[in-house]
């Protein structure tokens, strides 16, 4: 079932379905912003674009590499030459990933074997996915529930035999939302805000 579907069915909102995709692409993008995007390739230059010295045996990555999917490592020495010649792209034997996938250490062994990393690093690669869709389009949910439940400073209202109350400050209200926001983190998982 479609994400707009299930909102529709859990929320019982009867806003348009343009309303509604317009709130899931928003708290998709604010999503991704903490936790990263879901799915496709990122592109990365890592090292010190100002220093010729090799130094580094590892280089550490924001995100982890799916080794499941093509990796494309190129490194830039001299940095300051800018020349064709000074790009190297390595293959799998230049390099092995440890650390769940988090961490690239440089081999000897391979064809362009090197101690070190050369100062200037290109990295292209597919992330794993640290937060499941599945996780993500519940988030979702929840937060569009809590969205249209909240009611700014009403504390309650009255209309004939119909009496409403809430207690969902607008204080509460964030903090509510940004704790549905972190739990995509999980237990194990460090979040920066």
């Amino acid at each position: 079932m479609a994400l707009l579907d299930r909102v529709k069915e859990r929320t019982g909102a009867d806003l348009s379905d343009t309303e509604l995709t317009a709130m899931i692409t928003s708290i998709t993008a604010e999503i991704d912003a903490i936790h990263g995007a879901a799915s496709g390739t990122i592109e990365a230059t890592l090292g010190e674009p100002d220093t010729e010295e090799r130094w580094q045996k590892t280089l550490t990555l924001a995100r982890p590499i799916d080794t499941t999917q093509p990796v494309t490592i190129v490194e830039i020495e001299p940095i300051d030459s800018g020349l064709t010649g000074s790009r190297i792209t390595l293959d799998s034997t230049d390099y092995r990933v440890l650390h769940a996938g988090r961490t690239l250490q440089r081999l000897v062994s391979g064809t362009h074997g090197q101690s070190y990393w050369a100062p200037l690093v290109e990295i292209t690669y597919t992330p794993v996915a640290l937060v499941p869709q599945s996780m993500r389009d519940e988030t979702v949910i929840k937060i569009i529930q809590l969205d249209l439940s909240y009611r700014g400073l009403i504390k309650s209202e009255r209309a004939g035999d119909y009496q409403w109350s809430g207690s969902l400050a607008s204080d509460s209200y964030q903090v509510e939302r940004q704790n549905l926001l972190n739990a995509l983190g999980g237990p194990d998982r460090l979040v920066m805000a």
